[in-house]
């Protein structure tokens, strides 16, 4: 049977069993080792306080408030490594094939238009804007000078081309005449050279071509910079007598690649 005591530091009652009266308890409420001595009246049940605890009994256990739980900080750090790995290969990437493509030869065939110099006299697609810049008399004074318009790929290291120069009158005056084309061989044979210097080139091919009522010839040759695929073009016909000069420079060119199609394709004398 157990016997209502009450605590001497707290004044909380709890009870105790007979044979404990009179002796040290410890308080459920405030853990204190007191006397239990027994209470004058019964205890009153009481609405705001909690059932007493016996010796057996566990002191109540006090609420615990649950804070919001952290974000996952290993999940969130391992989202931004991935992340941040993601844009580095992206970055590695991109830059590794900028840096192949660098000096590569490739020339698209798309957005070229049509260049017309300020005398009319022809007209061919560029890949851009060219830059102009004179070409003198050739060695043996067959052409007497005229001009070059180049386009540039800084990017991709190429080059397109078209110039001319004027001819004498003497050597106007003798083509209608050369029909084994001896005189015509020559003033190409020369200029032929003179690109070759020009270019820092060496001749892989060299084949005679008809252009219209011209003739002329196209050459392929290997440079320090890739291949090259031109053409000059004698054109003794026409208010303005001339020898053309055009054609293209890249790595892995051929005289199918798009660049030269279009280029040659497009090339026409303006009467």
């Amino acid at each position: 049977m157990f016997v209502p005591v009450s605590c001497t530091n707290c004044g909380q009652p709890f009870q105790v069993p007979d044979a404990a009266l009179g002796q040290l308890a410890p308080c459920p409420w405030c853990q204190a080792v007191v006397t239990a001595l027994p209470v004058s009246a019964p205890l009153q049940p009481n609405a705001n306080t909690t059932a007493p605890l016996t010796l057996d009994d566990e002191p109540p256990a006090r609420p615990v408030t649950k804070s919001p739980a952290p974000p996952a900080a290993g999940k969130t750090l391992t989202r931004a490594t991935v992340l941040i790995g993601f844009l580095v290969v992206v970055v590695v990437m991109g830059v590794t094939l900028l840096v192949r493509g660098y000096g590569g030869g490739r020339m698209s065939a798309d957005g070229w238009t049509e260049f017309t110099p300020a005398d009319g006299s022809f007209t061919v697609a560029l890949p851009g804007a060219p830059a102009e810049e004179d070409v003198g008399a050739n060695p043996d004074g067959s052409v007497t000078g005229g001009k070059r318009y180049s386009v540039r790929g800084w990017y991709s290291k190429t080059r397109a081309w078209v110039a001319y120069t004027d001819l004498t009158p003497a050597l106007a005056q003798k083509l209608p005449s050369d029909k084994d084309r001896v005189v015509t061989a020559g003033v190409l044979r020369v200029e032929r050279d003179r690109e070759v210097t020009r270019l820092n080139g060496t001749v892989t091919k060299e084949a005679e071509m008809r252009f219209g009522s011209a003739w002329g010839v196209e050459l392929h040759m290997d440079t320090p910079t890739g291949n090259v695929v031109e053409r000059l073009i004698l054109a003794g016909d026409g208010p303005r007598p001339r020898l053309y000069v055009y054609g293209v420079e890249g790595k892995n060119l051929t005289p199918t690649s798009p660049p030269c199609t279009k280029l040659f394709k497009s090339f026409r004398v303006n009467e």
